[in-house]
Order: C-alpha cells, then sequence, then structure tokens
C-alpha cells in the first residue's frame, strides 16, 4: 500500500474545491507544483502518480502531493469532487488511494455542501477537510476486515470489481483464485456474511446507484455496464434491494 506523509498538525489552507467533470478526451495530465490533491472518485478509470499506478473505482478517495504528475485515463464522461490545497504541521501517512465503502456517500455530501464556499467561508472549509484528512489516517488502520482477509476472498473480490459489467461464472472465480466453489463460498460468507452470488448482486448494483447519481449515462447503459443488460430484470432488482425504481433514485439524487 502506497502511502504520503502529510502535514497535518494544522488546518489546511483549501484554495479550491468543487465538482467538475472530465473524459471528454481518453487521457489528461497535469501537476499542482505546491498543491495537494483529494479527489473524491464516483467512476472507473486508472490513474499514474509519477511512477504509481492506481486503479479508480467507485467509492475511492485518492490523495497526490505537490509537484507529482497525475495522468488519469477514463472510461467515459468522469464527474468527481476535487479539493486543492497546502498542508502545514507534523506530518501523519495517509494511503495514496482508499475505499470509502459506505461511508462514501456522506462524504459527497459533506464535501459538496463546502462548493463555491472558498473565500468566504474558508475557515469552515479548512475545518471540514482537515477533519476528514485526519479520518483517512484512520480509515485503513481501522478495516480489520481488509487487514486479515484471506488472499483467495481479496483476489476474487478484485476480479468481480473488475468485470462486474461481464457474465461471472462462479466455478471459474474459485480457479482463478486457487480455491474450490465450495471453500470460496464459505470464505466469502465468513468474510462478508453472504454468498459470492449475493456479493456481485450487491456489487452491482451499489455500481449502478453511483452511475445514476453521478453520471449521465442512460440507464440502459447503466445496466449494462454493471452486468444487467436486461432493462426489465435490472429494474425489478433495483426496485428489490431500494423500494425505487432505477429513474426514481436519478431524479431524487438531482432534486
Amino acid at each position: 500500500m502506497i502511502e504520503w506523509d502529510i502535514p497535518l498538525g494544522e488546518p489546511p489552507h483549501v484554495v479550491a474545491i468543487g465538482r467538475n467533470a472530465h473524459g471528454f478526451e481518453p487521457k489528461d495530465s497535469y501537476c499542482l507544483p505546491d498543491l495537494w490533491s483529494l479527489h473524491l472518485y464516483g467512476y472507473e478509470a486508472s490513474l499514474r502518480v509519477d511512477d504509481f499506478e492506481f486503479p479508480i473505482r467507485p467509492g475511492t478517495i485518492g490523495l497526490t502531493p505537490p509537484g507529482m504528475t497525475m495522468e488519469t485515463r477514463y472510461k467515459g464522461i468522469s464527474v468527481h469532487i476535487y479539493v486543492h490545497f497546502r498542508a502545514q504541521g507534523k506530518p501523519e501517512k495517509i494511503p495514496a488511494m482508499q475505499n470509502l465503502g459506505g461511508q462514501y456517500d456522506e462524504t459527497y455530501r459533506r464535501l459538496y455542501e463546502m462548493n463555491g464556499k472558498v473565500p468566504d467561508q474558508s475557515e469552515r472549509v479548512n475545518a471540514r477537510v482537515w477533519d476528514l484528512l485526519w479520518h483517512l489516517t484512520t480509515l485503513q488502520r481501522r478495516d480489520s476486515r481488509s487487514m486479515t482477509m484471506h488472499p483467495a476472498v481479496k483476489r476474487a473480490s478484485e476480479r468481480i470489481a473488475k468485470h462486474l459489467s461481464e457474465p461471472i461464472s462462479i466455478d471459474a472465480l474459485a480457479q482463478d483464485v486457487g480455491v474450490s466453489y465450495s471453500y470460496l463460498a464459505r470464505l466469502f460468507q465468513a468474510t462478508y456474511g453472504e454468498t459470492v452470488v449475493a456479493y456481485i448482486r450487491r456489487e452491482r448494483l451499489e455500481r449502478a446507484v453511483h452511475l445514476l447519481q453521478r453520471s449521465t449515462l442512460p440507464i440502459k447503459a447503466v445496466a449494462a455496464s454493471v452486468g444487467i443488460p436486461d432493462l426489465q430484470h435490472f429494474n425489478k432488482a433495483m426496485r428489490q434491494q431500494y423500494s425505487q425504481s432505477p429513474r426514481a433514485i436519478r431524479e431524487r439524487y438531482t432534486d
């Protein structure tokens, strides 16, 4: 795991915070000589920071130190929250990229509330970003499940995330990670409290919610991108999981 030493002894000085769209070109590259960059991602892409490669997944948060070149390769129109800031004080370690899991939506909301409030409410913005940065120093250490996860579960979870848009065979998945079908099933039940099939279904629907809320993809395209190309089946699955249609989920977020 790549970690950065970031000064956190005093509140950061936020220069810019907002929501931006990329992906109109398949790749972009830039460097901020004296500013840290924080990005909250709701899409899939890949990121190269100098000599380090990071996969971007919906629900992840990334941090880049000043002076490092960021090259991002997109898969389409991609919208994220960004924060550019100066840091000062005693250094602490923060992973370069983390998965926020169930904390993503609340983090997104709290940062989005600060959009456009620099410089009028700079102290409030600085305090909110400072609080988030301190939270990120402990997030990975508190996620004991990920630290103790069986390697086969970890590899299987990564393969599932990478191939959500495709049909996924559990037999083939077990073979890929080097365990039997039944053993993989037991590992998933012990780790996530659900079957492999239920895990895949939940991952697909959670990613669909991210895409519905944070992209302008047609609902049919969202369904296909999460591996449920049958629109009727997709609508039924979303209603069963969230008690709302995909259209209602998108409209409620937009409102």
